[in-house]
């Protein structure tokens, strides 16, 4: 079945001088951080969510790319925010997140809200994916990570956003994502720039350890660790997603207040 095309595009909303850039996780696409940036454009940010290659798309053409092609896009990302914006914070969910760091590793961003970024992996079995890279090509999510193209669930006042994200996932992809965790881990020290660092405590999928290792390695002057109790892994649709938009939007408020942002 073919994503619904808003799903997976990239946006892009016009406000002030701080340029925000969202990025998606591993498999998934825009559609997972499109309620995050359609609520920061609201209060007044500029905000540009970025789709990584060969995500929204197939399995198969995600297959053909790794993280040196993510980074490309992330850095692309954070160029053309330049173009209006005096300054760009990277946010982002999972290995979104993870990329997020890795902009922060080399100076290229003023700041950072990592969601659920990837230290270790809950799956213990995902350390050992190589070893069956001889045999296939793609592996399936576990059920409890899988998400449909119609809306996760309904509540009391409205559905959930929609979300688009691939049931299986390409062996290389993975082999991949799992090198880059090991070369942004053991470059974390470098980054200085403000940060807010969340986890939910409930993921499946991110081993919640990983926020305790981000924070200790980072050199922020300024750095917040926030958890969430409610929400699982894809913090940006979850029950707590009105809460994550009110804190990020604090966050940049901080920022600003302490004359970082606007000169």
């Amino acid at each position: 079945m073919k994503p619904k095309k808003r799903l997976v595009e990239p946006f892009y909303f016009s406000g002030n001088r701080v340029g925000c850039l969202l990025i998606h996780g591993f498999s998934g696409s825009p559609s997972e951080m499109r309620f995050l940036g359609e609520r920061l454009a609201s209060l007044g940010w500029t905000v540009l969510g970025i789709k990584l290659s060969g995500h929204g798309t197939t399995p198969e053409e995600m297959s053909k790319t790794r993280w040196e092609d993510w980074v490309r896009d992330a850095e692309s990302g954070v160029r053309e925010l330049r173009k209006s914006c005096t300054k760009v914070i990277g946010i982002g969910l999972s290995m979104g997140g993870l990329l997020a760091l890795h902009l922060a590793t080399l100076g290229l961003i003023d700041g950072i809200v990592s969601m659920n970024s990837p230290m270790l992996l809950a799956d213990r079995r995902t350390r050992y994916v190589r070893l069956i890279r001889p045999f296939r090509k793609f592996v399936g999510k576990p059920q409890s990570q899988k998400a449909p193209t119609i809306p996760l669930e309904s509540e009391s006042f409205q559905a959930k956003p929609e979300r688009f994200v691939y049931e299986r996932i390409p062996v290389d992809g993975l082999i991949s994502l799992n090198k880059a965790i090991r070369q942004v881990r053991h470059q974390l020290y470098k980054i200085q720039c403000p940060a807010l660092l969340m986890q939910s405590r409930v993921d499946t999928t991110v081993d919640p350890i990983s926020v305790q290792i981000i924070s200790k390695s980072i050199r922020s002057l300024k750095y917040e660790v926030l958890y969430w109790e409610h929400s699982g892994h894809i913090l940006t649709l979850g029950t707590e997603r009105e809460e994550v938009v009110l804190k990020v939007h604090e966050f940049l408020q901080g920022l600003d207040l302490l004359g970082t942002l606007i000169p």
